[in-house]
């Protein structure tokens, strides 16, 4: 195949890169093989096991999972009242349009 190039462009002295293929250079390994995301809860027994892949749990672990699941979900909840609250105090606005502050209609 030949290339016709035109006399303003310069060709740098660059060598292609092999092509690897599928092959990949990095692959990571799977420190687990489930994440433990469902729990089923024997209460007679006092047992937790996951939902997913039938591992038997330390109920203490399920227990901190729950709770700093519940922290993160109360920390987005106050982040979203905080939000709402900034909105409802803000009267003017600028307009998208021509660049003017404009009052917030709010009814």
């Amino acid at each position: 195949m030949k290339v016709t190039i035109d006399d303003n462009v310069t060709v740098l002295p660059v060598k292609p890169r092999p092509n690897l293929g599928d092959e990949r250079v990095f692959t990571t390994v799977p420190t687990h093989t489930c994440w433990h995301k469902r729990y089923i809860i024997d209460d007679e027994l006092a047992e937790v096991t996951c939902a997913d892949c039938k591992e038997k749990l330390n109920p203490m672990w399920v227990l901190k999972q729950l709770s700093h699941a519940e922290h993160r979900y109360h920390e987005l909840h106050a982040r979203y009242h905080d939000e709402l609250k900034r909105l409802a105090e803000r009267s003017r606005t600028k307009c998208q349009h021509c660049g003017e502050m404009t009052r917030i209609s709010k009814s």
